[in-house]
């Protein structure tokens, strides 16, 4: 579409105002999504450290159960919306920075020496490294915001996500943002690998042949 559409010249600023766009839109389902995940895979945890009546601990029997529950006790606009800010923040740059990783890679000159089969795996890769390494500190708070819970009709105050930021950072510095990060960066090229590796297969085959 910015191809036909408008008067941009650069590819880079292409790529980076599609990968803006793409993380605006995926972050409205992104949201919901990654909230179930999180309540799912930290109720066990919660259950023995939490000590706060307002907060009594919950246990799901499987994501449809954690998505009732938080509709029924925090109402329907947290299932969708809560942590949707700090979402859009960590989704904006990060997929900004891979659409452009990848862009570039694609049409540098280590293309033609990797070749067709190899260069999407390692691009990939390391379009999913530029995606998680600047952005992973923002994944981390977000990550706390949509632990926090309170039930509707309760006053317990949830902590904001400049609170957490500035907890963290006193607790832990600059290396508690990055708790975590060699997990999710192998994680995220094994990912992102095989995402290119297979798009770039499909698009070989949808492509029209000359």
């Amino acid at each position: 579409w910015l191809e036909k559409h408008s008067t941009i010249q650069s590819n880079v600023i292409k790529m980076a105002i599609a990968g803006t766009l793409a993380g605006l839109l995926s972050s409205f389902v992104v949201t919901p999504v990654e909230l179930l995940k999180i309540r799912m895979q930290s109720q066990n945890k919660l259950s023995t450290i939490k000590k706060d009546d307002d907060a009594s601990p919950q246990s799901y029997d499987n994501e449809l159960d954690c998505a009732r529950s938080i509709v029924k006790n925090e109402g329907w606009n947290v299932l969708f919306f809560h942590g949707l800010g700090i979402t859009i923040i960590r989704e904006i740059p990060s997929f900004a920075f891979y659409f452009v990783a990848y862009g570039l890679l694609a049409k540098s000159a280590m293309a033609d020496v990797l070749g067709g089969n190899a260069a999407p795996l390692v691009f990939g890769a390391m379009a999913g490294w530029a995606m998680w390494i600047p952005t992973y500190p923002i994944d981390i708070v977000k990550t706390i915001v949509q632990v926090q819970t309170r039930e509707r009709g309760k006053k317990k105050e949830l902590l904001s996500s400049r609170q957490i930021t500035a907890k963290m950072y006193r607790a832990g510095g600059i290396r508690a943002f990055f708790d975590g990060l060699e997990p999710k960066l192998a994680r995220a090229a094994v990912k992102h690998a095989v995402t290119f590796w297979v798009y770039e297969v499909l698009m070989g085959f949808l492509r029209p042949s000359n």
